[in-house]
Order: structure tokens, then sequence, then C-alpha cells
């Protein structure tokens, strides 16, 4: 009877633990009826940083719909170091993101983070609108200094920064992780008119870069010292004199791994991508399109500046990178073709482009959420780096990574027959005795051909049906 009461007593304890770990929610809300009101979800805050203030490590400070403006405690927000979440109430929901906006109106930025907080503060959800970067001159939208949070599902536009980082700066050892970011309209008089980075590693994943502009250099993004990572992204329509997507400079590499760049343009040097003074760029299973430059129409490099290119696609090959110095090094599997986007016009409706790879084995067709086949296969499919990992990508894929912003994400175009498991262009005894090892076992596999999570007698007649099968 003892044990039994000692093990329910911590049992209690575990539970309590664990109740108290998930952390509080405390609610905002622009039609508040009280000011300041207590937070609760019945009497919300009316002002966003007297949540904040309140939160402790844990917390999450959701912000109801609305247009947060001219108070300063909704704007210049600072989480003081705290492992909060600071976000709207449906993170995942563009409607909720697009009006749940924190508008400064010109007065101040979004967010200023600065007490080295860490992933484990996040921002989620929200449209940071009219911020502008009056102290210190850099970072409107959000600025970070000696700080790594995560920034996810935002959109941040028509920010103004007098020094650099119009949409965000990472400043000085600040790790930022941006994930499914729009950001879009953004100035800045120097660098970096969509992101800057300097003396920073931050991480820009599946975001779109659009319509941003620098008055010096790195149009989309600046990466001054930084070993800037850049995964997944479009950088579209930005511009600059010296690196209309992106600038690299100074000493140290940003990774450019399945990005999708077009139609950026800059006055002088490289359209697309700019290094210079030392700094370099290793671009691998990308795409470049459209981009424009006095030198360099892709890609320029400058005093010291080098590049790796490997397994992209790049309009105009080679002769499109102004080298002078010799400094590029060409890799690998590189092509110059049309990629065959699902809809693209340089000179069209940029509302209705589509940069998904049309193929004749499956397409991800967003504005109808399904699978669409096309009568071209892209050039894209399947030769980006072999040593890149394919397994994100849906089946058929050809054991091989597309190129462009959906390789190796869930909505790459697909290549090949479904059971052809060794990728050998045909459908033999081969496959079969791949097929016949996962007999009646259920996994996550390519061989459970219906999906249904068991390789069972459905299975095997998707499988004859495709039995002899050989690429034209």
């Amino acid at each position: 009877m003892e044990k039994t009461r000692i093990l329910l007593v911590i049992a209690l304890i575990l539970f309590i633990a664990s109740v108290s770990s998930a952390g509080s929610v405390i609610y905002v809300d622009v039609y508040a009826p009280n000011d300041p009101g207590t937070g609760t979800f019945d009497d919300p805050f009316l002002r966003i940083q007297d949540a904040i203030d309140l939160a402790i490590d844990g917390d999450t400070v959701e912000i109801r719909p609305g247009i947060y403006t001219a108070d300063p405690n909704n704007y210049d927000l600072d989480p003081k170091g705290k492992s909060i979440t600071i976000r709207s109430i449906d993170p995942n929901d563009p409607n909720t993101v697009a009006n749940t906006i924190i508008d400064p109106n010109g007065a101040g930025r979004g967010f200023y983070i600065q007490s080295g907080e860490d992933p484990n503060c996040v921002i989620s959800g929200l449209t940071i609108r009219n911020a502008c970067a009056l102290i210190d001159h850099s970072g409107a939208g959000i600025y970070c200094y000696n700080s790594s949070p995560t920034v996810q599902n935002c959109v941040i536009l028509g920010g103004y920064a007098e020094d650099s980082g119009g949409g965000i700066c990472c400043f000085n050892d600040s790790n930022a992780i941006v994930i499914n970011c729009t950001i879009m309209d953004n100035t800045a008089d120097y660098y970096g008119g969509g992101i800057e980075s300097k003396f920073s590693s931050p991480e820009i994943t599946g975001c779109i870069i659009s319509d941003n502009t620098a008055s010096f250099a790195g149009g989309g993004i600046y990466s001054g010292e930084s070993n800037s990572n850049i995964f997944n992204c479009v950088i579209i329509d930005n511009n600059a004199p010296r690196g209309g997507g992106i600038s690299c400079y100074d000493s140290k590499t940003a990774r450019v791994v399945n990005c999708t760049l077009l139609a950026n343009s800059a006055n002088y040097f490289g359209g697309a991508i700019y290094c210079w003074n030392g700094g370099s760029a290793n671009i691998k299973n990308s795409i470049f399109l459209g981009n424009s430059a006095s030198f360099g129409t892709q890609l320029g490099l400058w005093d010291g500046g080098t590049a790796t290119v490997s397994y992209c696609d790049i309009q105009g090959g080679q002769t499109d990178v102004y080298d002078p110095c010799g400094t590029l090094v060409w890799g690998s599997g590189n092509i110059n073709a049309d990629p065959c986007f699902a809809s693209f016009n340089i000179n069209g409706d940029p509302n209705i482009w589509d940069f998904h790879l049309q193929s004749t084995d499956g397409r991800w067709a967003p504005n109808v959420r399904s699978w669409v086949t096309d009568s071209n296969t892209s050039p894209c499919i399947d030769t980006g780096d072999p040593n890149s990992n394919w397994a994100g990508e849906p089946w058929p894929n050809g054991k091989r990574i597309n190129m462009g912003v959906y390789g190796g994400t869930s909505q790459a175009s697909k290549k090949g027959n479904p059971a052809d498991f060794d990728v050998s262009k045909t459908v033999n005894l081969e496959d079969f005795s791949v097929f016949a090892s996962k007999w009646m076992i259920e996994c996550s596999c390519i061989e459970d051909l219906n999906g249904n999570g068991l390789v069972d007698l459905a299975d095997l007649g998707v499988f004859a049906e495709n039995w002899l099968w050989q690429e034209e």
C-alpha cells in the first residue's frame, strides 16, 4: 500500500510538472474592452508588449486579428531574452496571418530582439508592415543583435532602413532561423533590402524574397562576413547596383541550395548573385533565369570574390558569369535549359507565376491542391546533386533530387514509373525481388504503392499493371 501511495504521488508530481511546462497562453486583442486588460481569454491585453512583459519561459502570447499600430507598446517589441512564442491565433492560415498586423507606421521597428534570445523565442504567423529602423538604422521589420530567434510563417513588407536590412537584420552572432516567410517590398539605403546578415550565420528556408531594394548591394539578401544558409527559397524581382538577388562580402561563404532566382536586376554587377572583397557563394541545385546586370547577368565576381556552382540550371551558362579574375569554380552537372516552370512569363502577371516543374508523371498544382500531368517534363527533374538527400520527394523520383525551390520537398515534381524500384527504366524481375522483400510488412516505403501503410495484394495489383514497363 505504501509503495502504491508513493507511486501515485510521483505520478501526480510528474503530471503537474508536465502541465506547468506546457506554459500559459496570454491573450492580446486590439479590440479588448479594458485598458490595459489582464491577459486572460475574456480580458485580453490591449497592447502586445504588456503581454510579453507578463510572459515567462514556455508561455505563448496569442495575438488576435487586427491592426496593432500607433501605441509604442505595439511596436519595437522586445522579448527581453525569454523563451516564449509570440504568434497569431493560427500561424498556418494565410488569411489569419494577413489580418494580424503589426504596423509601426514609420515610427519604429516591428521587433527589437537584443537580449541573447535563442531559437526557443518564436515569432509566428504575423504580418509586420511599414516598419522603420530609427535606432541603429538597421533591421526595420525585425532587428536581431546577438540573438537567434525563430521567425516562421510571417509576412514582412514595406519596411525601410536608413542603413541596412529593410526587412530583417541579423547582426553580431545572430543566427536567426527564418522559415516560410514572405519578405517583400522592403528598402535599405545601403545593404540588404530584404535581409542583412552581418557577422552572423542565419538559416533562411522556404522563403519568398521579392521586390526588395538596396541602394548599394544585396537587393534581396546581403551576406556580409557571414556564413548564411539559404535553402529552398524563391528570390525574385529584387534590385541593387551590386547583387540584385544576393550579395556576398568578405571572407565567409553563403550556401545557396535548391533556390530559384528570377528577374533580379543589378545596375552594375551580378544580376542574381554578386561576390566581392573575398566573399564566396556555394551554389547547388538552383535555377537562375531572367536576371539582368551590366556585368554578369546571372553571377558577378569581383575583387577576390569566388563562387562554386554545381548541378544548377543557369540561363546563358558560364558565359553569363562575370569572372575577370578567374575565381569561378564551374562544377559538375550544370545545364543551360528552359526549366519548364508550370507558369512563368517575365513580362506577364506575377500573380499567376508557378515555379513547380512541368512533368508528364505528376506535378503539384497548388491552385487545385492535387497532382496534375503536363505534356512536357522539365530537364531540372532528377538532375540535382546525386549526393543530396532525395527522401523528402514523393515517389517516383529517380532517387535523385530535383533542381529548384521544390527540390527535396513533398511538392517536388515526379518522374518515372512507381514500380521501377531500382530506377533501371524498366519494371522487371529485379523490381519484383525488391517488392517481395517488403511483402506484408507495415512500413512507409516506396513499395507501398497505394500508400495504405502495408505492402499487400493491393500493391501487387498496381505492380502487375506496370509489369514490363520501359521508359521510351
